[in-house]
């Protein structure tokens, strides 16, 4: 396969047996993922919600997301969902759109190369779990053992923490909160 100027832009052609084996027609919608330098996947938008449908729908209520106000108290939201790739977050993130426009769900990308949504809730109850140990400067892993914390919350807290300019990391690993 080679690639081939097409007006600004440079574009692919789909061999004809591998549009016929995964159902591709002119019009098929395809999303296109830089997975890391020098390798790229292109899956079809139908494909990827399928099967990050799996993946994200237990985690998430049975009931479909409303923004109007339900007659019945909603389902709790998740307190804190990680996922490893781009595609699996924008998923989710689109399923609790509304949750994070009104602030209820954040969403960060953690120095580890996750995605984490994490509840309005859960992140206030761990920031205060953690923000008085952080007094002074504080290894990543001196935090894990005094918060008792499991590691993926204390990663995703402290990431979001940053990105609200709550605590500073002074050199790599090495927390202190901001005053």
């Amino acid at each position: 396969m080679r690639l081939f100027k097409h007006g600004d832009s440079l574009a692919i052609v789909i061999p004809e047996a591998v549009c016929k084996k995964n159902s591709l027609k002119d019009g098929s919608e395809l999303e296109f993922f830089e997975v890391e330098p020098g390798l790229v996947v292109l899956a079809s938008r139908e494909n990827i919600q399928n099967k990050l449908k799996k993946a994200v729908e237990p985690a998430m209520s049975k009931s479909p997301l409303v923004v109007a106000p339900p007659a019945k108290p909603p389902a709790p939201l998740p307190s804190l969902l990680v996922f490893s790739t781009e595609a699996e977050a924008r998923v989710a993130s689109s399923k609790l759109e509304s949750q994070l426009a009104r602030g209820e769900m954040l969403a960060v990308l953690g120095s580890d190369k996750k995605y984490y949504l994490i509840s309005a809730d859960f992140y206030n109850k761990t920031a205060a779990k953690i923000a008085p140990l952080l007094n002074v400067e504080k290894t990543f892993t001196q935090l894990g053992a005094e918060s008792a914390l499991p590691l993926r919350d204390l990663t995703a807290v402290l990431q979001a923490m940053k990105e609200k300019g709550e605590v500073i990391e002074k050199k790599k690993g090495n927390f202190l909160l901001v005053k």
